[in-house]
């Protein structure tokens, strides 16, 4: 396989991602990036989440997670609260609405991840996952490097 094959095959697999979120998503009026951060939110319950901790574990950046965290405070999922002890600090906190869609939003990622994990064997996983970390881990240092250009 070529790397111009990799390259085809990873934009043909961002292309199909992104057409799946929008039909199983348009309904409710949310994008996958607020499902995805919600469902990360809730993994690192009940311990207090600021969007730098949140930027760190998923890889996006802080303005990135910025735009989705204003997305979700707008509908209702989100609220911040500034830290007592340091008053630059503002800590993400999960709404009754956020946790009225828990279940929704688990089940969504989970349905998710089952669609592009069926019909590769177990045996295979680690190695897929180990191949797409490396390909991450070549771009990212590059994305960075022009960011401070």
């Amino acid at each position: 396989m070529t790397d111009r094959n990799i390259l085809l095959l990873l934009r043909q697999i961002n292309i199909c991602l992104g057409l799946y979120e929008n039909e199983k998503l348009a309904a409710n009026g949310t994008t996958f990036a607020q499902i995805f951060l919600l469902n990360e939110i809730f993994s690192m319950a009940p311990l207090p989440v600021c969007s730098t901790d949140l930027s760190e574990k998923v890889g996006f950046t802080r303005s990135s997670i910025s735009r989705t965290l204003k997305e979700l405070r707008k509908n209702g999922y989100v609220k911040m609260e500034i830290d007592e002890q340091d008053n630059r600090k503002k800590y993400i906190v999960l709404t009754e609405k956020a946790y009225a869609a828990e279940e929704e939003v688990k089940a969504y990622m989970k349905n998710l991840n089952h669609c592009l994990i069926r019909e590769i064997p177990e045996h295979s996983l680690a190695g897929i996952e180990l191949v797409l970390q490396t390909i991450l881990d070549n771009i990212q240092p590059e994305i960075l490097r022009r960011q401070v250009q």
